[in-house]
């Protein structure tokens, strides 16, 4: 069958590290990404993302948008539902982050980011970098409140979730650094994994 058992799992040195780092928005929604993504089949890593062949490249290139993550506050999860009456298997992926601060350009980018349904790769502490909704995209669902707090203590931000539904449980790029890891990170880290880094751009903020 194609769902045979094909590895074993030993328990790993106690060095890794919870929460998340970061995550990047592509900057729409791609239908084409496993058509031209290479992805080693034992494992579902990603290997070359195929970027300049994605429908939303320009001049054969992808650009992501990064926000950078508070320690502690931000999770995400990848959760299967099963169904024994129907036979099927999907895995709901959420995010959810916290934003400090509220400032113009963020409720603008809320605003696109709500009425899109752009991939999210999401990295966490031990930089693995996984590909959010990579094939139906990731949807803005709760969570979305503009909050300023009462107290001066209070937390004065955005709280956004966003989920996702795949077949199969999550992607991943090979990682360069990170816990476990000896590599020496690039102008691309996260994505210096990927044979094609080039072909993507990373928007940092000013």
């Amino acid at each position: 069958m194609a769902c045979n058992i094909t590895a074993a799992r030993g328990i790993d040195c106690r060095d890794a590290i919870g929460g998340l780092k970061a995550i990047y928005f592509c900057s729409s929604y791609c239908s084409d990404i496993l058509a031209n993504a290479t992805v080693t089949a034992d494992s579902y890593t990603i290997t070359d993302a195929g970027f300049a062949t994605w429908d939303i490249a320009d001049t054969s290139v992808v650009t992501v948008f990064k926000y950078d993550l508070v320690t502690d506050l931000s999770t995400f999860k990848s959760g299967v539902e099963a169904d024994k009456a129907t036979g099927s298997v999907m895995w709901n992926q959420t995010l959810d982050i916290v934003l400090h601060k509220v400032v113009a350009a963020d409720l603008y980018q809320l605003g696109l980011i709500s009425k899109n349904r752009a991939q999210i790769f999401v990295q966490d502490s031990n930089d693995n970098v996984y590909l959010m909704g990579i094939v139906d995209g990731c949807y803005l669902t709760g969570g979305a409140s503009i909050a300023t707090g009462a107290a001066r203590s209070d937390m004065s931000g955005l709280t956004l979730s966003f989920t996702a539904k795949e077949q199969n449980p999550l992607y991943i790029i090979p990682r360069t650094a990170g816990p476990g890891s000896a590599g020496v990170p690039t102008a691309k880290y996260p994505f210096d994994g990927l044979t094609d880094e080039a072909a993507l751009t990373i928007t940092v903020s000013a």
